[in-house]
């Protein structure tokens, strides 16, 4: 199980003008051209003589940390959301838990929040092993999110500001990990809703 996908063909030009941002971003596509963190820390150094800043050292570490969910042999939201033995079938809608998705973007990070549905309602806090939960002790309000990129609206403006190749790389990056998490999610279990800006949204919206 994977949220990571390979490379993606390069859909814009390798050479676009970073110091006119205006027209950049006229011409900007949200398919990143790497396949893993590591390639684009990678460019960041070879575009900034070795260095990696710590607004940008803070987010890849952040997606690092995301793309070894699967991976890394420890337990987590994500995982325990999967797992049908926490299911409670009996609550379940066609054999799924039903959730509720919401993005959320502040001063501090960008979160993605996964809220059980019940009752026919997306419950932010629940009771300990809620009979009417489709999970059987999965909390948002103890648990907290299931992805959360501190500092994220910073390096967004940062982007817009001066940023050069490699912080629009990691953006597209981040934007591809999240919407494969939500198609994951939307895959295995029941999404009744999807709100709240995408990381593109976000920086369409500051630009």
């Amino acid at each position: 199980m994977s949220i990571i996908t390979q490379p993606l063909r390069d859909k814009i030009e390798l050479n676009l003008d970073y110091t006119n941002k205006e027209r950049l971003f006229l011409h900007l596509d949200w398919a990143c051209r790497f396949g893993n963190v590591k390639a684009i820390l990678h460019l960041k150094k070879s575009l900034n003589l070795g260095e990696v800043p710590d607004s940008f050292q803070i987010i890849a570490s952040r997606l690092l940390a995301l793309e070894g969910t699967f991976t890394d042999g420890f337990d987590n939201n994500i995982k325990y959301l999967l797992n049908k033995r926490n299911w409670n079938l009996a609550n379940c809608k066609q054999g799924k838990p039903s959730i509720s998705l919401k993005n959320h973007c502040n001063h501090y990070a960008f979160d993605l929040h996964c809220f059980p549905v019940v009752n026919n309602q997306p419950q932010a806090l629940i009771k300990p092993f809620d009979v009417y939960s489709p999970f059987k002790e999965f909390n948002p309000s103890v648990t907290g999110p299931l992805i959360s990129i501190p500092k994220l609206s910073d390096f967004v403006a940062l982007t817009i500001r001066c940023g050069d190749e490699a912080d629009m790389e990691l953006l597209k990056y981040a934007h591809m990990l999240v919407t494969q998490l939500i198609d994951l999610l939307s895959t295995s279990l029941h999404v009744v809703e999807i709100s709240g800006q995408s990381i593109q949204e976000i920086f369409i919206s500051l630009e």
